[in-house]
């Protein structure tokens, strides 16, 4: 027969062993990945690439669940709102965890800096300056004297607050000169009116404007990253004219605040492992993005630095959501 202060030791034990116990064995069940964009676009894709290793590696299967809307706006948010347990994660992009906290502030849904644990950022992407062949220039200071001289041009975007309505902003503040952007519901459409001349300037994502290019069918001035750009070392950035310019397309790993570290280890420790085996850098190479692999606190402060350079910009246009 027990005494009482062994059961009562008995109880201590097993109490405070089974939190570390349930936490050990993570996973014990699929794992939802929310992706705030749909499909087949690039960050369903790189989601997808992932979802699929780790699921190999840890035995469940991570299950991608697309949920759309208002610029990954409903995503993120659900995200934010999830139960912190680790079977619910996802990718965070530059629109939702740099751009529309930078737009909406205190209106959007969820706060970038304080719901969301980094985990890892998979791939950057700049976006690429492409002109009309009617359009007489071929480097980016004679495409600013063109417009200076014949102001209030045309270019395209994908909507208010898009990478593509970013980078022709930038443009205009940092060169002075004056333009207008036309917004597109899809991509491929406007990918086809510059190709056919209905529009004659776009700075489009890489991926979406690349092949184009290559074909001759239109003309690449610049890219915005920092520097060349892996998939096109030829081409100048725009900080070689304008300097300190950069902006890019950014995918990334996150989960809810208030996992358990254990877990949160287990799973950047998981993804850091999968950025890092070569099938997985192929993969990542057919999208043309470029690898980061940065993690943790390092990831958080390159997203918060993100928003804290789009701000001004947001402001000074003056950028609303439609």
């Amino acid at each position: 027969m027990l005494r009482p202060f062994a059961v009562l030791a008995l109880v201590v034990v097993t109490s405070s062993g089974s939190p570390a116990a349930a936490q050990d064995s993570w996973p014990s069940k699929p794992i939802t990945v929310i992706v705030p964009f749909g499909a087949g676009g690039n960050t369903d894709s790189l989601a997808r690439i992932y979802s699929a290793r780790l699921s190999a590696r840890l035995g469940q299967q991570f299950v991608i669940e697309n949920r759309v809307g208002a610029g990954s706006i409903i995503g993120i948010t659900s995200l934010a709102k999830a139960a912190p347990d680790g079977y619910t994660i996802g990718v965070g992009t530059s629109a939702g965890l740099a751009i529309n906290p930078a737009i909406l502030k205190e209106n959007l849904g969820y706060n970038a800096d304080k719901d969301f644990a980094y985990l890892h950022l998979m791939a950057i992407q700049p976006n690429l300056l492409v002109v009309h062949p009617s359009v007489p220039a071929r480097s980016l200071p004679e495409f600013i004297a063109w417009v200076k001289a014949n102001p209030d041009q045309a270019y395209a975007t994908s909507g208010n607050g898009s990478s593509q309505h970013l980078c022709g902003e930038m443009l205009m503040q940092a060169a002075g000169i004056k333009m207008n952007g036309v917004a597109y519901r899809a991509s491929n459409q406007q990918m086809q009116d510059l190709v056919g001349g209905q529009i004659r300037i776009a700075c489009d994502n890489f991926s979406s404007a690349w092949e184009q290019v290559q074909a001759g069918k239109i003309h690449a001035l610049a890219i915005t990253s920092a520097k060349r750009y892996s998939f096109a070392p030829d081409i100048p950035t725009f900080a070689e004219t304008l300097k300190g310019f950069e902006v890019q397309a950014w995918f990334g790993w996150i989960a809810p605040i208030g996992v358990r570290k254990i877990i949160i280890d287990k799973l950047t420790a998981e993804l850091n492992a999968v950025g890092q085996e070569p099938d997985v850098r192929k993969r990542l190479d057919t999208f043309t993005v470029e690898f980061s692999g940065l993690s943790g606190q390092a990831f958080a402060d390159f997203a918060r630095k993100e928003r804290e350079t789009l701000a001004p910009i947001i402001e000074k246009a003056n950028i609303k959501l439609n």
